[in-house]
């Protein structure tokens, strides 16, 4: 692989080149006749293709637990009801994640506890569990920023330390390993999962909780259409069942026929798409490692990022930015930090890894639309002057 330093000779892109978007949504090419078969035969809401697009997943996965959701934040709204998480109790969190992964906790009137960061990742650092950890605790969610892993083993034992149950937002990490397994093998733990349109794999929207057991799995089956037990709510004829109870309320965060139709569709693909992502993540990781102004961030033995995107850090973050634009190259912040959002509590300590990590945080294009000839673009732009 070349290695760049930064003051290269090598020109950026000429004028003319298309653009090379941060994000894209696939659409595998049988999708349209598939879904124009589903539409005409149905059924459209609920139906067989959800149960079948859980066991495609869960075989993907390595036999997980997977519930089909109608979007990641039901998902993880059900993971943390399970969890015993409600009014007055607390959440541990990095406040850099996504809003997808922090919503939901106040949504159920809980209280986010902000964790600070350790700066070459961008995710926990296992050590704040213990000390941010108090009898309000409910759970741990771990965001795995821009597909990377992260500290894992040491958050995972760190949860079990503490007695607290794990919840793995992988939303942006489909297909990214710890141990040699895909997420969504936790143990006693919990995996989020997204559908959104500009992941690999693409429902438009959708989601899908991957459980710690077939009973917790069952459980929030029924939570996510308003804790309604489906095999005894309708008699033989068809009509309502009087005898049947709802005991816990529930939610309406169930996947719809014609989603799942398409995610199986999507599915047989999707494995091309995360080695294309991690291509070029891992040709990024050699060639751009003697660049002066960027810090990559650390990817250690036995975990294997998904790159979503390819995430990293670089001094004087937005007039690289803005030289990436100017080349039609797509590249941002990824996300803002949401202790600063009004809607939050602000952490009453500091967070320093937080400060320095969201200083210079930045996301290039690395997805499967990334070809070799694009590549070069990026690299070529990113060594330059800035």
């Amino acid at each position: 692989m070349t290695r760049l330093a930064r003051g290269s000779s090598r020109r950026c892109a000429v004028a003319g080149e298309p653009p090379i978007p941060l994000f894209r949504s696939f659409v595998a090419d049988a999708a349209p006749d598939t879904l124009a078969t589903a539409l005409r035969t149905g059924p459209l809401a609920s139906g067989p293709a959800v149960a079948e697009f859980e066991a495609a997943l869960g075989r993907y996965l390595g036999d997980a637990h997977c519930v089909a959701t109608s979007d990641r934040a039901g998902a993880l709204t059900l993971a943390l009801r399970a969890c015993g998480v409600g009014p007055g109790t607390e959440v541990l969190v990095s406040p850099l994640s996504c809003l997808a992964t922090t919503m939901p906790i106040a949504n159920l009137h809980a209280r986010p506890v902000w964790c600070d960061v350790d700066p070459a990742t961008g995710m926990i650092d296992p050590s704040e569990i213990e000390r941010r950890r108090g009898p309000h605790t409910r759970a741990i969610v771990h965001y795995h920023w821009g597909g990377d892993v992260g500290p894992l083993g040491g958050i995972r034992a760190a949860a079990d330390a503490a007695g607290l149950p794990l919840i793995e937002d992988a939303s942006a990490a489909f297909g990214a390993e710890y141990q040699g397994r895909r997420l969504g093998h936790a143990g006693r733990h919990w995996t989020v999962l997204s559908f959104y349109a500009v992941n690999p794999l693409n429902t438009v929207e959708g989601g899908a909780l991957c459980c710690p057991s077939p009973d917790a799995a069952e459980s929030a089956r029924w939570q996510r259409r308003f804790g309604i037990h489906q095999p005894d709510f309708r008699l033989a004829n068809g009509d309502l069942n009087p005898d049947s109870d709802i005991p816990i309320t529930g939610y309406s965060f169930a996947m719809t026929n014609l989603t799942a139709t398409l995610g199986l569709c999507q599915l047989r693909e999707v494995a091309a798409l995360v080695a294309r992502h991690q291509e070029n993540g891992r040709h990024f990781d050699a060639a751009l490692r003697a660049v002066r102004g960027l810090t990559l961030l650390e990817r250690r033995p036995g975990e294997t990022s998904a790159y979503w995107v390819y995430a990293l850090r670089a001094t004087r973050r937005e007039q690289l930015i803005a030289r990436l634009h100017a080349h039609g190259i797509g590249a941002q912040r990824l996300h803002l930090r949401n202790d600063h959002y009004s809607c939050f509590e602000r952490a009453a300590w500091p967070l320093p890894g937080a400060d320095a990590f969201d200083r210079d945080n930045l996301a290039l294009p690395c997805g499967w639309w990334v070809g070799p000839r694009e590549r070069e673009r990026i690299l070529e732009c990113v060594s330059g002057d800035w």
